[in-house]
């Protein structure tokens, strides 16, 4: 499998060759064009095998995925039928894609929206990022991808990597990504009043040595500029 980066980082796209009979996994939506001859179908986006009981399995967390972390309910899986078919994929918001290859018990934990697609190695597990995520406004859930493979995430805005040693801030709707020995804490920006009036809003304070993924751009922010402009 060969990934190539295409556009980016504005209006990212990844364009993947494939071997004959390699996968790659992308969320619903994601493709922009491929190879007459590539087959693709479709499936719960949860682990699932053959029988029933692991087909309502994979379903329960598909709704999980779409309702409580924001994902799609489903995914495509692509696979080539010859040697150098390709796939285009791009995410639904403008901005950054990056690849990142794993293995060797690399982990890498993704905010749930920002996943676009992995091949048929990474694992990728929905994590609980606690109650008080609820109110951060990044969502409640995480992936965790881990395994041996290329994975795929997107952004709004670019990508730009910190590496933490200590502690760092960051305002919950620019968190991309994490990994390393991190710890995270969700709090407020500074006072109650500088929560309710400074337009930072709740932070997630990350412990520990690792690297932090950020986006750029918020995308609460624009939801929040673009209201006051749309007809009542």
């Amino acid at each position: 499998m060969k990934i190539e980066l295409e556009s980016v980082p504005s209006f990212g796209m990844a364009v993947v060759t494939l071997d004959k009979g390699e996968v790659i996994s992308a969320e619903s939506g994601s493709m922009v064009a491929m190879s007459a001859g590539v087959t693709v179908n479709t499936t719960f986006n949860g682990k699932g095998g053959g029988g029933i009981l692991d087909l309502l399995q994979a379903a329960l967390v598909g709704l999980a995925r779409k309702f409580l972390a924001g994902e799609t309910m489903f995914v495509n899986e692509f696979r080539a039928t010859a040697t150098g078919q390709q796939v285009m994929l791009a995410p639904a918001m403008v901005g950054d894609v990056r690849a990142f290859p794993m293995g060797d018990g690399r982990k890498i934990i993704v905010q749930a929206t920002s996943y676009l697609a992995s091949s048929r190695g990474i694992t990728v597990d929905l994590i609980w990022g606690g109650f008080s995520m609820l109110f951060g406004g990044g969502g409640a859930f995480f992936l965790a991808c881990r395994g041996s493979g290329d994975l795929l995430i997107n952004a709004y805005g670019a990508i730009e990597a910190v590496e933490v040693d200590g502690s760092y801030v960051v305002d919950t709707g620019h968190v991309v990504a994490f990994e390393g020995k991190l710890r995270y804490n969700l709090k407020r920006v500074g006072g109650w009043k500088s929560t309710f009036l400074s337009g930072e809003g709740l932070v997630l304070e990350f412990t520990g040595k690792g690297t932090v993924w950020l986006q750029t751009r918020n995308l609460g922010t624009l939801i929040g500029w673009i209201s006051p402009l749309l007809p009542a």
